[in-house]
């Protein structure tokens, strides 16, 4: 999927503007070795400077990834600071059983990111930037409360196969491009194993269900199944919860969520 011309300048201007409606001296963004957070780390030099910008970089396991991360912030002039966060997980998990399934000791890995990402913003004055993008966003891939606990989201309005032809527009090494997108959440894990379909499929399927087609049309027009196309509908359906704003029980006039109407930047 191709992007507008303009949307580099439409993106760094985001940033621009969050930082400075926040009064923030720059930000600070979770480095993982993947296009996402490359993507954004780019965006975020481009539009506030090098040195307000401050990449953690979060282990669990030292893998490639922290070279990933480490190599290209350095070409960028970016400060890091890597902290890994296997003594911590590790200190829950003596103190508790609640982290005994693969899948719960993934969501404590991305929250104990975030609590790291937020204590690093405190203590500089600086907002977080999430690096999740909208194919992620639509069907939940992510942890709420963990890399879903940001400030801003600079790529949030473009799907992942968007992010290729952006990465690629930003000089993003190639050695990112081209690594297969994972969590490393496990040896060997990769996201679209996870899913069951490619982020190529999945965003056509999105593209469409954006633009309200029919789900037949949708299987005729791009090939994919119908029982594919519903898998992906329920991810959507079943990860409503993370997208919106916790509900509030409506008693008063205006009601924070619902009809107490506020924009970010507005004075």
């Amino acid at each position: 999927m191709k992007i507008f011309p303009d949307t580099v300048e439409i993106i760094t201007n985001f940033i621009k503007s969050r930082v400075a409606d926040a009064e923030s001296e720059g930000v600070v963004l979770g480095l993982s070795g993947g296009l996402d957070s490359a993507a954004t780390l780019s965006l975020a030099v481009s539009a506030l400077g090098s040195e307000k910008v401050t990449g953690l970089i979060m282990p669990f396991h030292v893998t490639e990834s922290v070279d990933l991360a480490n190599n290209h912030a350095k070409s960028l002039g970016v400060n890091t600071v890597t902290i890994n966060i296997n003594d911590i997980v590790s200190s829950y998990k003596k103190s508790s059983d609640l982290y005994s399934e693969k899948l719960s000791e993934g969501n404590l890995h991305s929250r104990i990111r975030m609590s790291l990402l937020y204590g690093y913003g405190f203590s500089s004055n600086r907002l977080v930037v999430g690096t999740s993008n909208k194919s992620e966003l639509l069907i939940g891939y992510y942890t709420k409360w963990g890399d879903g606990g940001t400030d801003f989201l600079p790529i949030g309005d473009l799907y992942k196969s968007q992010i290729f032809n952006l990465g690629e527009s930003l000089g993003i090494p190639s050695e990112i491009l081209t690594r297969k997108p994972t969590a490393e959440l496990w040896p060997e894990q990769t996201d679209e194993a996870d899913l069951g379909f490619t982020y190529l499929e999945l965003d056509k399927v999105l593209y469409e269900l954006e633009r309200f087609s029919a789900v037949d049309k949708i299987s005729n027009k791009i090939g994919i199944s119908i029982k594919k196309i519903a898998k992906i509908q329920g991810l959507i359906r079943l990860s409503i919860h993370k997208r919106v704003f916790p509900p509030v029980c409506k008693i008063g006039l205006r009601t924070v969520g619902l009809d107490w109407r506020e924009t970010i930047g507005t004075k």
